[in-house]
Parts: C-alpha cells; structure tokens; sequence
C-alpha cells in the first residue's frame, strides 16, 4: 500500500467533513459536531489560519470501500505554556478502519511531529478518551506519557452556553 501525507487543500474540505463526522461517530459524539466546511475553510486557510491539517491520501487505484482517497486527517493548533514555551496541540488524529495498522497514523504523527519542531515547540499535547485503549496503547508507543495520571491535570472546558453567562455576570 502507498500513501502521502500532506497538508490539506481546500479541495479536501468535502472529505475532512466526511473524517470529522467518522471519528464523531467512532466516539459517539456526532451530534455534537458543529463545524462545516465553510467554518474550516474560514478557519483553516489564509494569514489568519487558526489550525493546520494534515492528510493520508492514498492512490486513485487503492481507494477505501466507500471509494474515497483521503483516508486519514491530523489537526493541530498552535497554543503556548507559560512554563514552558510554544506547544503544538493535536485535535484528532483519524485514519478510516480499513487503514488502520498500516502506518498511516504513525505517519500523520510523524508529519505534525516535524511541524513542533519547525514551530519551535517545545511540546506536542493532545487528548485521547480514556476509554480508547489501542490509541492510548499506540501514544505509548511513540514515548507520550499520560499525565492525567502521571501528574494530576485535567482537561477543563467551558461550553458557549457558559461562556456567554460569564461574560453576562456583573462585575464587581
């Protein structure tokens, strides 16, 4: 099997659409997905660019079940630790079942590796469900560690709805 890994086009806003809403539904989370490709479009490309992605594509010749090319997708961010310096967050990293264990995702990650190095990150971060052991499996094997456990963080997120009543709350 032969693939590239690149950075994603606006040509591939159809089929990063289609990964989102797998990997949503992988997690069982797709209701929960907001963005469309016109939101990616706007956020993802020009000077003002809030994330990169990266693809899998694969040969016209050796296209998934479903008839598609791009078979996977990583993206990322750039956010900074007071501590330590630029970090580089990864999103999602997805690669369709029928690539899995082929390469692929150790590809991607080697890939946004390369971009943390050349964005001077002195970090890569990303998140996984607790309850996905192959990918907690296949992080450990790259050399990430774990520090929900190993150093007590956890991941804390306000939605828009409690954003917007925060922003409400008078000031004293």
């Amino acid at each position: 099997m032969s693939y590239i890994i690149r950075p994603w086009a606006t040509k591939d806003l159809k089929d990063i659409m289609r990964l989102i809403k797998e990997c949503a539904a992988f997690h069982k989370a797709l209701d929960q997905v907001k963005t469309d490709p016109e939101m990616l479009r706007k956020d993802g490309f020009g000077k003002e660019a809030t994330f990169g992605c990266l693809v899998a594509e694969v040969p016209p010749g050796q296209k998934s079940k479903e008839g598609h090319t791009i078979i996977g997708y990583q993206f990322h961010y750039l956010t900074y630790c007071t501590w330590d310096g630029p970090v580089l967050f990864g999103e999602d990293l997805y690669v369709v079942p029928d690539f899995r264990g082929k390469g692929v995702g150790t590809s991607l990650m080697n890939k946004v590796a390369k971009v943390a190095l050349e964005k001077g990150c002195s970090q890569f971060r990303f998140i996984s469900a607790s309850w996905n052991q192959p990918a907690m499996d296949f992080y450990s094997k790259l050399g990430a560690l774990n520090v929900t456990s190993t150093d007590h963080w956890n991941l804390i997120h306000l939605d828009s709805e409690h954003i917007r009543k925060l922003v409400e709350q008078p000031q004293k």
